[in-house]
C-alpha cells in the first residue's frame, strides 16, 4: 500500500466516497468520525496527510488543526461546506496547509492530496539540506526556520513558501510567480497565499523594533529583505 490517508468526517457515507477514491490510488486510508478518534490516530496511525472536516460532533475542526500542530507536522487539508471565505481561512490560520469545499469533487481532492504528497517526499529527500537568505536559515525536511538565535516551527505550506522565497536570493516575487513556483501545476486561491505569506511574517518577526524581513514592493511582489 502507498502513503496513509486519515480521513476525518463525521457523515459515513462522505467516508465511504473519499476512502473509496483515494484506496483505487493505493492509498492507506483510515477513517474517524469525530474529533477524539482523530487526535487518537494522528498519532497512533501516524499519517502523512489528514483531511479534516470543518464540523465534528465533539469539536471544531479548526481546533483540531491547532492541537495537531502543537504536536505534528503531518499535512492537513480541511474540508468544509461552508462557503464563507473567513471560515477557511481559519483553518490556514491554524496550520493547515490547503482547504477542499463541498460537494467535494473527488479528482480534486485526490490531486491534491497527491500534490501535498509530492512536496512532503520531496522535502524528507532533502533531510539535512539548510537554505540560507536574509539572516534566515531554513531546514526544508524539519519545517524548521532559524533566525537570531531562535528556531521557528513552520507548516509544510510555509516552508515551500519560505523556502522558494530563499532560493529566489532578494528576487521580487509576484504573487502569481510565487504561487506557480510552489505549487507547480496546481492552482491556489490568491487569499490562500496571503494568509501563509501573513502566518510566516507573524513567526519570522517577533521584534517590531526590527525591520521587516518579508516585504512587498509598490506592485506587491514578494522578496526577503537582506536585514
Amino acid at each position: 500500500m502507498g502513503s496513509t490517508i486519515l480521513v476525518v468526517d463525521d457523515d459515513a457515507a462522505t467516508r465511504k466516497m473519499i476512502h473509496t477514491a483515494l484506496a483505487a490510488r493505493d492509498y492507506e486510508v483510515v477513517e474517524a468520525g469525530t474529533a477524539v478518534e482523530a487526535l487518537e490516530l494522528i498519532e497512533s496511525a501516524n499519517p502523512e496527510v489528514v483531511l479534516l472536516d470543518l464540523i465534528l460532533p465533539d469539536g471544531d475542526g479548526v481546533d483540531v488543526c491547532r492541537r495537531v500542530r502543537q504536536f505534528s507536522d503531518v499535512s492537513i487539508i480541511m474540508v468544509t461546506a461552508k462557503r464563507d471565505l473567513t471560515d477557511r481561512l481559519a483553518g490556514l490560520d491554524a496550520g493547515a496547509d490547503d482547504y477542499v469545499t463541498k460537494p467535494l469533487s473527488m479528482g480534486e481532492l485526490v490531486a491534491r492530496v497527491s500534490a501535498l504528497l509530492r512536496r512532503r517526499h520531496m522535502r524528507e529527500e532533502e533531510q539535512g539540506q539548510q537554505l540560507r537568505h536574509a539572516g534566515i536559515a531554513l531546514r526544508p525536511a524539519q519545517g524548521i526556520a532559524t533566525m537570531d538565535g531562535r528556531d521557528v516551527k513552520l507548516s509544510g505550506a510555509e516552508t515551500n513558501i519560505l523556502a522558494t522565497l530563499i532560493e529566489a536570493e532578494g528576487e521580487p516575487l509576484s504573487p502569481e510567480e510565487l504561487a506557480r513556483r510552489v505549487w507547480k501545476e496546481d492552482e491556489t486561491d490568491p487569499a490562500v497565499l496571503r494568509t501563509h505569506i501573513t502566518n510566516i511574517r507573524h513567526k519570522i518577526e517577533t521584534n517590531p523594533a526590527d525591520p521587516e524581513r518579508l516585504v512587498a514592493d509598490e506592485e506587491g511582489r514578494y522578496r526577503l529583505n537582506e536585514t
